[in-house]
This record gives C-alpha cells, structure tokens and sequence, in this order.
C-alpha cells in the first residue's frame, strides 16, 4: 500500500481547546492547517469549566461567543465554603463587580466537552483547517525546512506521511512531542492525588438554581462543581476511592445526604500539578496549553491559557508565511510566553495550597483578573517606550496601553469595542488630530495596517496618549509600539516600529 503524502504549513497535534483555537486562527489568517486528533470525539467528561474573559474576548472577534454563549451554565460566580452541602457557607469569595468596565465580555462557565464541540464547529467551517479524528502521530523529525511526521489512522491502520513547515504540540499534560524533544517540566508535579466523581442529582434545595461557581466542603476536603444543566455534577475529592467502597455512597458521605438518590457517571483519578516547561519552542516545533503548562485548577486558568498561548503564534506564523515577518517573531513566542506560563504555575500552584489550608483568599497576591488579562510581554519585537512595568506582584488589574499590554477596552459609539478591532491586521491607534500618523500608515506598505481614528472622549487619556499621540496594536490584541506625542517624522517612527514589531 502506497502511502498518502499530505503538505501543509502548520500541523496541529491534538484537538483540544489548544488545537481547535489555533486552526481556527490561522484559518481566519489565511494559512492552511491539518490538525490530528487521536480522540474520535471531544473529551468525554467535564474537565475544565471555567472560561475568563480575555479568552472570550478571542472568540468574540472569532463570531463564536454567541454559541458558546447560546449553552453557558447561569453559575453565580465565586466560591464558598462548606462543612458540606447541607451546612451554611462559612466563607465565600466572590469576584470584583464591574468587569464590563474593562472587557466587553464575561467570562463563561461551560464544561469543557461542550465547549469544544462548539469550537470544533467553527474550526471545521474553515477550508483552510482540516481537521482529522482517531488519527495518532506515530513519529517525526525535525529537518531543515519544517517537520516530517508519520501520522496512523487508527481505524484502518493506514499511515499518512506529513511534510509541515511547523508543527504545534497541543498533545496535553502527557505531551508526547515534549517528551520526544527532551524539553523537561519545570515545578512541582504532585501538588496531590485526587479523584473525580462525575454524577447526575438535582442538588437544587441545597444550591438553588443559580448555583455557587465551585463548593469547597471542608469536613472531607472535596471541591463540587456543576457542569451540566441536565443535574450533572463533578466531586473531586483528595486521593483514590477505598477500595471496594462504592462511588455513589463516597458521593452521598462528601455531600451529607445519605439518601440522595444519584448516578454515576465516570470516575477518574488525576494528580494536580503546577509546572511549565523549560523552552516553548524547539526549531519549528511550538509548545502550547497543557503540553508547554499545567496548572492547578485554582481559578481555571487552563483553558484560557492555551488559548492566549495559540493567539500570541497564529498572527506571527501567518506573518511569516504572507511574507511580512522574520524569524525574530517567531523566536518572540517562547520570550513571551514562557514567563507567562512559569508566574501561572507559581501562582495557581499556591492558591491551590491556599484553598486547602483555608488560608486566606486563594488569589491574594495578583487577582486572577490582573493574571487573566494583566500579563505584559517583554521581547525584542516590543518597542519599549521607557514606561515602568506594568505587572507588578500584588497588583489587580488596571487597564493600560504600556507596549506589551493587552490594548484597553473602551466602549465605542457605535456599540462595539476597541477589542473588536484587533484581529487580522496591525491597527493604528490615533484621534483627530492625529492625520499626520495615518497618512504614514499609508505609506508602510510592507505590512497592511488598518488605521482607526477614535472619536470617543477618554481614549488618550485611556491609552496614555495626547490627542496626537498614536497607538500600534498587534494582530492579537497586545501593543507593540507607542508614541504620546505627534513626531517630526511619523513615516520614519511607525515604519521602524513595524519593522520591529514583525521581527525584521
């Protein structure tokens, strides 16, 4: 049997929320994509749940969120604490009010099997992405100009040889590309044993129709969580089941209802871990979501961290293929998405402890919006402007246009957010009085910049600028470059600030 020979610029291995999020990016960019999938199907249980709103942000510019939205679960938002369910809550932790303020979206509440269902749906909308299930990557190497892989249909057996010019490791926690490339996992990865109960019960005297976004229930050390409208439940309790012992009755002791009628679902056991691995990137092979960080699911930042991880590298992969881009900017994901991924670790590790212990707050140094939405890139593809940092430890989130930094939302007058300009282009940032910055957008022919003239009062104030002062912001919605003031030669400025930002 002759063996089928597939190009393409980019293979994805693994069709998590990693994966799918990366073809449908670079389908929305223009570069072609084949992405695997051992699974035949999404995941087959809740897993992660919670969704923050810079990833939304990501899906809304992508048309998704009214989908995901359309299947959301009404949570109350926070955490509380319980002797069990049947007690009143001993503490809670409920987070700030006025997100809208700084994001046009929510975050979402949403297991994580719908949730790719829904994203699987729009990535396969897509000529450009081909997505391929119950295929398993059998092998690779790495070669001057891009990556061999052997892919198996699992049904058939049949081998499909893949000639890519990069390959994406969205394979998970158990990565078998990082394990082939020898790349190690730095942190700890036994933060301890526990074991998932998924079931069905309606809990609705205990938690009201709206329920708590997670219960932690003291007496035994557990953590419930809704997952499904349907009365779907999810237990996690430290360590293994006893042997012998039946779930249902581990479920009903947890809770306090020794007579709670109940199914069963699904158990599986899993281990908490805080780690991020010790280079993102090894030649043309990029390590995103659980394969390059796995947290703790403190604050569920799992998912939303794959995301950002594929939204920092689809915009630069399809730079370098338009031909607008350098390998510097390609070489600026691992800069800027390792520190990233290594302060997450630590942190989510520690609330992790901090939720245990009952010591405290689980976030009580950076707010988990400030580790959300606060994250400031440092690499040679940012022009500094001499601006101090602007993630400070212990800080929550304010909303800058420090080079870097997530560009600010602001609301405009037709409705939409300055969010919802970021997507496929460099967007210039300028008010009236800023003619002279789009007339030299104009003339940067090597890179399309699609300029925007804000009318809306507190934008320079908002952006740190004067009113004709400019803003560059990247295809992924981070600044890449600042002027405050008008300049004497704005050809010249933005023209070396594209030159930069795109690794020339």
């Amino acid at each position: 049997m002759t063996s089928e020979l597939v190009e393409a610029p980019v293979l994805i291995v693994g069709g998590g929320p990693a994966g799918l999020t990366a073809s449908l990016l670079l389908s929305r960019h223009g570069v072609e994509s084949l992405l695997i999938d051992k699974r035949v199907t999404g995941s087959p249980l809740p897993r992660a749940r919670g969704v923050h709103s810079r990833a939304m942000e990501i899906l809304r510019v992508c048309g998704v969120e009214p989908d995901l939205r359309a299947v959301e679960l009404p949570i109350t938002p926070g955490a509380e604490w319980r002797t069990d369910l049947t007690g009143l809550p001993l503490r809670e932790d409920v987070p700030s009010a006025g997100r809208s303020l700084v994001s046009p979206c929510e975050g979402l509440s949403v297991s994580q099997d719908v949730f790719e269902s829904v994203l699987r749906d729009h990535a396969g909308g897509y000529p450009a992405g081909q997505l391929r299930t119950g295929v398993l990557l059998e092998s690779f190497q790495t070669v001057d100009d891009g990556v061999l892989a052997t892919v198996i249909e699992q049904t058939s057996g049949r081998a499909t040889h893949v000639r890519a010019r990069w390959m994406i490791a969205a394979d998970g926690a158990r990565s078998g590309i990082r394990q082939r490339l020898g790349i190690a996992m730095n942190g700890p990865d036994d933060l301890g044993q526990q074991t998932m109960i998924a079931f069905r019960a309606d809990l609705t005297a205990w938690t009201g129709a709206r329920p708590r976004g997670i219960y932690f229930l003291t007496a035994t050390g557990a953590a419930l969580i809704w997952t499904h409208a349907e009365d779907r439940w999810v237990i996690s309790q430290p360590g293994p089941i006893v042997a012998g012992e039946d779930p249902a009755m581990v479920i009903r002791r947890v809770l306090g209802l020794p007579d709670l009628t109940l199914d069963v679902l699904a158990t599986n056991p899993w281990t908490a871990a805080a780690q991020s691995a010790a280079q993102y990137a090894h030649g043309p092979v990029f390590l995103a979501g659980d394969a390059a960080h796995r947290f703790p699911p403190a604050g569920a930042t799992g998912v939303s961290a794959a995301m950002h991880d594929v939204h920092n590298l689809a915009w630069k992969i399809a730079a370098v293929v338009h031909g607008h881009g350098g390998e510097k900017l390609l070489d600026s994901y691992a800069a800027e998405r390792e520190p990233v991924g290594r302060r997450n670790a630590e942190e989510t590790g520690a609330a992790w402890s901090r939720i245990f212990s009952g010591d405290g707050a689980p976030f009580s140094g950076r707010s988990l919006a400030q580790i959300d939405m606060g994250h400031q890139y440092a690499s040679p593809v940012i022009v500094s402007d001499g601006s101090p940092g602007a993630d400070p430890p212990g800080a929550d989130y304010q909303q800058t246009a420090t080079p870097g930094c997530r560009a600010p939302h602001l609301w405009l007058t037709d409705g939409t957010s300055t969010i919802d300009l970021f997507d496929r282009q460099f967007v210039l940032l300028t008010a009236e009085p800023g003619a002279a910055w789009r007339d030299a957008a104009a003339h940067c022919a090597d890179v399309r910049v699609d300029s925007h003239v804000l009318t809306e009062s507190g934008w320079p104030d908002l952006y740190g600028v004067s009113p004709d002062g400019a803003v560059l912001v990247r295809p992924d919605g981070h600044v890449a470059w600042r002027s405050r003031t008008a300049s004497t030669d704005p050809v010249a400025d933005l023209r070396t600030a594209l030159t930069t930002s795109t690794g020339g």
